[in-house]
C-alpha cells in the first residue's frame, strides 16, 4: 500500500461521481481515507455504473478517475462535518426532507406498486404514441365542481368557444377556444397527455385531474408515423417502460393521496381562514397564525392549530411555498400535508425504513446534499467564475489538495490495475 493522490482532469467528472456514496463491504480494502475504506467489491460496482453514465472505454487512466472522485467524496463530506457544526441543524433538516421523501416513494411502492406493471401491449402503443403529434385544445377549472359545470355546459350544448371564453383568464386562450397547438410526448402533464393519446380526431375526453387542476381535452387533429420496426421497438424499450411507469404512476398517487384527505374528513376554521392565507402571502406577523385554537380538525378528533399548521407550511420548499397565493392552494396544501403526514406514519408501523435498500438510498442522497453544498459555498462568493472555468477549476483544485494535505490515504495500486471486468462491461 502507498500514498497516491493526483488531480482530478475535468471538475464535471467528480460532480457525475458524486451521485454515488461509499458502501460497505467485508472485501479487500482498494482505498483507506483516514479510517474510511472503500472494497475492491464497491469500487468495481461504482466503475460499471461510471462506464455506463459516461460511455467511456475501461482503461487506467479511467480507473483512476473514478477512484479519485470516490476520494474526493470522502474529504468533502468529511470537511463538511467537521467545519459546519453550526449548521447541523439546517443538515438535518433537509436530511429528514430527504428521508420523508424517500419513505414516501417506499410506501407508494408498496401500496401501489402493482398498478405500475406494464405489457409489451402498452410498451407499443406508447412506441406509437411516440411517434405522433396531437392538435390539442382543452377546458380548465382548478377544482372539480368547476371542471363538472363546464362539463353539464357542454352536454347541454353549450358551444366549446364560449365555455373558453368563461373558463380562461389568458386572453389568448379565451379567444382561440383554449388551443394549445401541436404537442409531444414530454410536452405536458403525464395524466393530461396519457388521457390525450388515446382520444380520436374530434374526441372529447371526460375530466382529467392534472398537477394543475381539470381539463377537459379535445383532439382536432393527429399526425403519426405508423412504420414500426421490432428492432426500433427493443432499442427504445427501456425508454419506453420508463414512460409508461411515469404515465401510471403520477394519476395513481394523485388518485390514492385524494382518497386519503377524503377519508380524514378534514375541516377548516373558516372564520380564521383569510387572516391566515394574508399572513402566509404577505410574510407578516399577525397573531392568528400563534393561535393555539383548533384551526384544522380531523375525523378521528384530532387538530391542528393555526401555530402548528404554520410550522408544517414553513417546512415546504421555496417553490411549494410561492405556490400559496389563494385560499384554494391554501387549503389543497394543507390537505396534502395531512395526507403526507398520515402516509408516513403508516409507512413506519410498516418499517419500510428499515430495509438495507433504504438506508444506503437515504445515505446517498444525503452525501449529494453535503457535496453540493460544499461546492456551492466553494464557488458562489466569486460572480467571474461564470465566464472563467479555468478559474473554476484552479479554485476546486487548490480547496481539494488542501483536504488531501490534511488525510492520510492508502491506495492499492496493484488491485486498480489487475481487477478484471466481465466481458460486455468494460464500456
Amino acid at each position: 500500500m502507498k500514498r497516491l493522490f493526483t488531480v482530478l482532469p475535468f471538475l464535471s467528472v467528480f460532480i457525475v461521481i458524486c451521485m454515488h456514496s461509499c458502501e460497505q463491504s467485508m472485501m479487500q480494502p482498494i482505498v483507506e481515507i483516514n479510517n474510511e475504506v472503500i472494497t475492491l467489491n464497491t469500487y468495481i460496482s461504482k466503475y460499471k455504473d461510471f462506464l455506463q453514465q459516461t460511455s467511456l472505454q475501461d482503461n487506467l487512466a479511467n480507473r483512476y478517475t473514478l477512484l479519485h472522485s470516490l476520494i474526493d467524496e470522502v474529504l468533502i463530506i468529511n470537511y463538511m462535518h467537521r467545519n459546519h457544526s453550526d449548521q447541523i441543524p439546517i443538515y438535518n433538516r433537509h436530511k429528514q426532507r430527504i428521508y420523508d421523501q424517500l419513505l414516501l416513494n417506499e410506501y407508494f411502492d408498496f401500496t401501489i406498486g402493482k398498478q405500475m406493471e406494464v405489457t409489451d401491449e402498452e410498451l407499443r402503443t406508447l412506441l406509437t404514441w411516440s411517434k405522433t403529434t396531437l392538435h390539442v385544445r382543452h377546458l380548465y377549472a382548478k377544482d372539480f365542481n368547476g371542471i363538472t359545470q363546464i362539463q353539464y355546459a357542454l352536454e347541454n350544448g353549450k358551444p366549446w368557444e364560449k365555455c373558453a371564453e368563461m373558463t380562461f383568464k389568458d386572453s389568448l386562450l379565451q379567444s382561440n377556444g383554449g388551443d394549445l397547438g401541436w404537442i409531444r410526448m414530454g410536452d405536458m402533464d403525464p395524466a393530461f397527455e396519457y388521457a390525450a393519446f388515446q382520444l380520436e380526431d374530434m374526441e372529447i375526453s371526460s375530466p382529467i385531474k392534472t398537477q394543475y387542476g381539470y381539463s377537459i381535452i379535445q383532439i382536432l387533429e393527429k399526425e403519426k408515423d405508423v412504420f414500426i420496426t421490432e428492432q426500433e421497438f427493443q432499442l427504445e424499450k427501456d425508454w419506453l417502460q420508463l414512460k409508461a411507469v411515469q404515465y401510471k404512476k403520477m394519476p395513481a398517487i394523485r388518485d390514492f393521496t385524494d382518497t386519503q384527505v377524503e377519508e380524514m374528513e378534514i375541516n377548516f376554521n373558516e372564520d380564521d381562514l383569510k387572516e391566515f392565507l394574508s399572513a402566509v402571502i404577505e410574510n407578516k406577523e399577525s397573531t392568528n397564525i400563534y393561535s393555539n385554537s383548533p384551526f384544522v380538525s380531523f375525523k378521528n378528533g384530532n387538530y391542528w392549530t393555526a401555530k402548528q399548521t404554520y410550522e408544517k407550511l414553513d417546512n415546504l420548499s421555496s417553490r411549494q411555498y410561492k405556490r400559496i397565493n389563494n385560499m384554494d392552494n391554501l387549503t389543497n396544501i394543507i390537505k396534502g400535508l395531512a395526507a403526507r403526514e398520515k402516509m408516513l406514519v403508516h409507512a413506519e408501523e410498516l418499517e419500510l425504513s428499515t430495509h438495507a435498500r433504504f438506508t444506503e438510498l437515504l445515505e446517498r442522497h444525503y452525501h449529494v446534499y453535503l457535496v453540493n453544498q460544499c461546492l456551492e459555498q466553494l464557488f458562489n462568493p466569486n460572480e467571474q467564475l461564470h465566464q472563467n472555468p479555468d478559474l473554476k477549476q484552479s479554485i476546486y483544485k487548490d480547496f481539494r489538495n488542501e483536504l488531501a494535505d490534511n488525510a492520510l490515504i492508502s491506495i492499492d495500486s496493484s488491485a486498480v490495475k489487475k481487477f478484471i471486468l466481465p466481458v460486455g462491461e468494460n464500456s
